[in-house]
Formats: structure tokens, sequence, C-alpha cells
């Protein structure tokens, strides 16, 4: 389980606020510290940049910023504007900046009239450029979802370094190599690199226990941070997303089965490992000796609330199918059957067990844990139907 919480929790919006700021960034102290420099010589020196973050959705662009923003000493000096460029129309995004800038100008701006023409786009963009001349102090913009800007509302944006704004925006892919022209305008250009196993778990952990009054069990992250492993990419916007749709019962302090585990899984993961096609396939041309032993595990998975089994509970797993069948033990018969396990997706050595484990890791069968990776339910249903073959 997990141990007593270093910080007091906040509650659900640690999970579903998506502004929500950790008190601690971890794993991401090089960025954080990097950021803040450059921006406090920025705002004491009187000069603007253009920064860029780009990486795979779910990394923590928006953390580093809004992070770095909320601890910056001079955040009285600046006016702040937060916009998230997905599914907006140019006209629709500068129309918004232009509202919040009368809000800060203290100016009433009707801006109605001129987005009922035909050509709004330049007056409106003539309109904000007028309003941030204006401004006294220090203007930072902050674009999320940058990637849906076209190129020439972009580089609008960029040049307005001229007018005393900084501007950063985060984009959730690379720039294409067609908007070569933009990317030469920033300042800095930094992509995030992805989390180890242990980083990763760290941020979930974190969550969990800022979200939840009470302890979380350890297996559970352990078991999101390795799905995640398998099937997406190693960051904590994904395991966030998981934990969100498991809030409820997690709150009541509920046990979620594996089975559970499974179904949340398919519905935030599009690619399954392997299809129900070759696995019955695969079932049906086994013997009957792996045919029990698939059933055994299946239960194993239905009937407790584990999320990993061990080397060793494997290894009993095989004893007694030999046992019920008489067959003769065989400890090289039994490694090659997990290893035909691992190839064919059933089940998957957890990342935990190489780090718990340094020794020897060329070996799959040295891994401790293990846990599935199709379900165990719809893998019991298949070994039903194939059994009345034998």
């Amino acid at each position: 389980m997990i141990g007593k919480a270093k910080f007091q929790p906040v509650g659900p919006r640690a999970l579903f606020d998506p502004y929500f700021v950790p008190p601690i960034l971890l794993h991401r102290t090089k960025e954080q510290r990097s950021l803040t420099s450059i921006l406090n010589d920025s705002i004491q020196d009187e000069f603007s940049l253009n920064i860029l973050y780009h990486g795979i959705q779910g990394i923590g662009k928006k953390v580093i910023v809004n992070k770095v923003i909320e601890d910056l000493p001079t955040s009285d000096e600046i006016h702040l504007l937060r916009i998230d460029c997905k599914e907006k129309y140019p006209e629709e995004l500068i129309g918004s900046l232009i509202i919040e800038m009368s809000k800060i100008n203290n100016i009433n701006l009707n801006i109605n009239p001129i987005l009922n023409k035909s050509e709004s786009l330049p007056h409106l963009w003539n309109i904000f450029k007028l309003s941030c001349k204006k401004l006294d102090n220090y203007l930072l913009l902050i674009f999320n979802n940058a990637e849906y800007l076209n190129s020439d509302l972009f580089k609008k944006f960029l040049h307005l370094k001229e007018t005393n704004t900084t501007l950063i925006s985060t984009v959730n892919k690379i720039l294409r190599p067609s908007t070569l022209d933009i990317t030469q305008l920033f300042d800095q250009k930094k992509k995030l690199n992805y989390f180890t196993y242990n980083e990763l778990f760290s941020i979930l952990k974190q969550r969990t226990t800022l979200t939840f009054s009470h302890e979380i069990d350890k297996e559970l992250i352990e078991y999101i941070t390795d799905i995640i492993f398998e099937n997406y990419a190693p960051v904590p916007g994904k395991g966030i997303e998981i934990m969100r749709e498991l809030y409820p019962a997690l709150k009541d302090k509920k046990d979620i089965k594996y089975k559970d585990m499974t179904e949340v899984c398919r519905n935030h993961f599009e690619s399954e490992s392997i299809d129900e096609f070759s696995l019955l396939t695969y079932i049906s041309e086994e013997d009957l000796l792996t045919v029990i032993f698939l059933d055994n595990l299946s239960n194993h998975f239905i009937d407790k609330s584990n999320y990993y089994i061990t080397s060793n509970k494997l290894k009993e797993l095989y004893d007694l199918s030999c046992e019920y069948l008489e067959y003769r033990k065989d400890l090289q018969e039994f490694k090659i059957l997990i290893e035909s396990l691992q190839k064919l997706g059933i089940v998957c050595p957890s990342k935990k067990s190489l780090i718990e484990n340094r020794f020897n890791t060329m070996d799959p069968f040295n891994c401790v844990y293990f846990f599935m990776v199709v379900d165990p339910i719809l893998l019991k249903a298949m070994i039903d139907t194939v059994f009345g073959q034998f």
C-alpha cells in the first residue's frame, strides 16, 4: 500500500482540473529551472521571447509552464492570457483575446459588428495588436495545442515580440518541416523526453496521494504504469485519464478487480496486443497441458484481486496442471511455455521486475512479476469453448 502522503490531499481537482499544478513537479526540475530563469531575465530586462514546448499529448508540457508561472516572484507585474487553440476559428481566437485585453485596459469594446464583416480577421488583428501596444506591463501569452493554428496566423503572433509580448506555445507534435520559417522565430525550443517506469510510477502515485485521503493499492498504480508502457507511451496524462475513470470506485474504497481494469483499459487504448481470432486459434492448436495451464492462469486473475502473478506462482500453476494430467514436470518446457505466451501477447513481464532483478535481465524468465495483457474472462470463455475438443 502507498504510505502516508507528504502533502495534504486537495481532492478531485488533482485529477480533473486541467490546470492543476502539483506542489512539487517531479522529474522535470531541469526544465522548470530553465524556464524560470529565462522568464525572470526576460521580465527584468524587458525583452520578449518566443518559447516552444513540444512532445506527445500528456507528457507534461502544460504543467511545466503553469508551475513556472505560478512560482514567478514578479507575477503581479505580468498580464497573463491563456488560450486553448484546439477547434477555434482564427476570428474566434483573436476575438476572445481582444475581450480579455479590453478587461486589462479597462476599455469597453464591441467586436460583434466586426465579426459580421466578410473580412473581419485583419480588423480583429489590428485591434488586438493595438491593445498589446497600449499595455504598460509585460504580456505573457500561453497558447496550448498551438498545432491547430495555421502557419500564417502563428507567424503573426510570433512577431508580437515588438510589443513587449512573450509567447509560450505548447504543441502536441513537432511542427511540420513545411513550417521551418516558423520554427526559426522561436528563441527556445524544447522537446520533452519520456519518463522511465519509476518516474512515471512516482508521478501517478503523487496524484493519488493528492486526490484521496486514504491509501491506494500500490499494485494498482504499478499496473496502470505497466499497461501504459505496454499500450501507449510513458506519459502521465494517460495514467491520469485512467484514474479519472476509476475515481468513483477509489473514492468509495472499493477493490478494483483485474477484470474491471481490463474493461477500463479497452476504453483508453485503441490497439489490442492480440486479436480474438488469433487467440482462439492458438488455444485450439495447443496441447491439453497448455489449455489446462491457461485455464488455471485465467482463474488466478478472475477469482482474486491480483494485478500480477509471480514467476514462482506461474511455476506452481504449471506443476498443478502437470499433476492433474499426471504428466512429468519439465522446467525447460515450462520456460518455453512462458516465452511463447509472452511472444503471443497473453502475458507480459512487468517493468518493475527488470528494476528489482538487475542481474541476468536478458533472460525473460528472470522477471519476477507478470501481468495478463488479454482479458482473463475472454480467455476463460475461449478455453471453455475449446475444452470440449479434448
